[in-house]
C-alpha cells in the first residue's frame, strides 16, 4: 500500500494507492464528527497537457517567471474562432488552497464567447504576501504571446474568486494603461482580511461587478458584505441567498469543497456564471453590459423572481 496525505481546507486526507492501482479509497477526518467518506474507482485528472482541443478553442499551459526567479504556472483557454480574433483576454484567478482548474467551469463560459481566459495557480504563500500583487504585474507585463503564438488582446478584465478576488483588485490599481485597456474587475464572493493589506484594493474609474454567497466559515461569514452594502465600495451585482462558497466553482468543484463548505441548488451556480459570463462580454465593447443584465433589467428581473438573491447592489 502507498500512502498520501495532504490537507486542503484544514482537513486531513489519507490516500491509500493498492499495490496493483486498480483501486482508491480516501478517508476524510478532522471534522467536527468523526466523518468518513470512501470513494472508490475515481478517475482523477491530476494535470492539464498543452494543446489540448476543446469545442470553442484550445486549453494549454505555460509559465510566468517572477522577479526572485520562480515560475507560476499559466493555464490558458484559446479560442478559435473562424475570421476572429480573440475579443479580449480575462485573467481568471482561483481562491485559497485551490487551483486553476477549478475555475475551468467559468472560463469555458467565456471562451464560447470568443474571450481568450488565463488562469494562474497562485499559491496560498502568494496570496498572503502584500508585495506579490507588484511581482505579477511587472511579469505579466512581460508577456506578449500566448502559447499559440498569437499578441495578447489589448482589451483586459480581471475576475477573482475568495482571496483571487481581493488579489486582482490590488492587481488592478498597478496595471499600466499604455498597452492593454482594463474594462472592469469581477469579484466572486470576496474575502477580506483584518490588515490593511488583506482589503480590497483601491476602487479605480472601471466598472466593478460583485457576485456574493451567503456568510459561511468559507467566505469570513461574508465579512466584504458591509462594505459593498453601505457604498463606500460602490459595485453592481447581487448577493444570493442560499449559495455556498463553492458555487463559484461551479461543474469545476469537488467533493472536498462541498464537505466543507457546502452545496446548494443548481441555480446559484447558474445564476453565477450566467452573469459573470454577460457582465465580462458586455464591457469588452462598452463602458456597461447591455441594461436586460443590470438591476431592473428584464433579464436580471426574470433571474430575481426566482427568489434567489437576498441583496441587489445597484
Amino acid at each position: 500500500m502507498l500512502p498520501l496525505t495532504f490537507q486542503p481546507f484544514g482537513i486531513l486526507i489519507f490516500l491509500s494507492l493498492s499495490e496493483d492501482k486498480s483501486q482508491w479509497g480516501c478517508a476524510v477526518m478532522q471534522l467536527k464528527q468523526k466523518l468518513r467518506f470512501v470513494a472508490c474507482a475515481v478517475a482523477v485528472a491530476l494535470s492539464w497537457n498543452s494543446g489540448i482541443s476543446t469545442a470553442a478553442g484550445i486549453k494549454s499551459k505555460d509559465t510566468l517567471k517572477l522577479d526572485d526567479g520562480t515560475e507560476l504556472s499559466l493555464t490558458w483557454l484559446i479560442p478559435k474562432f473562424e475570421n476572429a480574433a480573440p475579443r479580449a483576454l480575462v485573467i481568471l484567478q482561483h481562491g485559497m488552497m485551490r487551483r486553476a482548474e477549478k475555475m475551468l467551469s467559468i472560463a469555458h463560459g467565456l471562451l464560447a464567447k470568443n474571450i481568450e481566459v488565463v488562469l494562474p495557480d497562485v499559491s496560498d504563500s502568494q496570496f498572503l504576501d502584500p508585495l506579490f500583487p507588484e511581482s505579477f504585474v511587472r511579469a505579466f507585463g512581460k508577456k506578449r504571446l500566448d502559447p499559440a503564438g498569437q499578441s495578447l488582446p489589448n482589451r483586459l478584465l480581471l475576475a477573482g474568486f475568495s482571496a483571487g478576488a481581493r488579489f486582482l483588485s490590488h492587481v488592478a490599481a498597478l496595471l499600466p494603461n499604455e498597452e492593454q485597456s482594463l474594462r472592469g474587475v469581477l469579484l466572486l464572493d470576496p474575502v477580506v482580511g483584518e490588515l490593511p493589506e488583506q482589503q480590497l484594493g483601491p476602487r479605480l474609474q472601471v466598472p466593478y461587478f460583485t457576485i456574493l454567497a451567503k456568510p459561511s466559515r468559507c467566505n469570513a461569514e461574508g465579512n466584504v458584505f458591509s462594505l459593498l452594502e453601505s457604498g463606500r465600495f460602490q459595485t453592481i451585482g447581487f448577493r444570493l441567498k442560499t449559495a455556498s462558497h463553492c458555487d463559484f466553482e461551479g461543474q469545476s468543484s469537488d467533493m472536498l469543497c462541498y464537505l466543507y463548505c457546502g452545496q446548494s441548488s443548481h441555480k446559484n451556480s447558474d445564476a453565477i456564471k450566467f452573469f459573470a459570463t454577460e457582465w465580462i462580454s458586455g464591457l469588452i465593447d462598452s463602458d456597461s453590459p447591455h441594461s436586460d443584465y443590470l438591476p431592473g433589467g428584464k433579464v436580471f428581473e426574470n433571474w430575481q423572481q426566482l427568489g434567489i438573491f437576498d441583496t441587489v447592489f445597484k
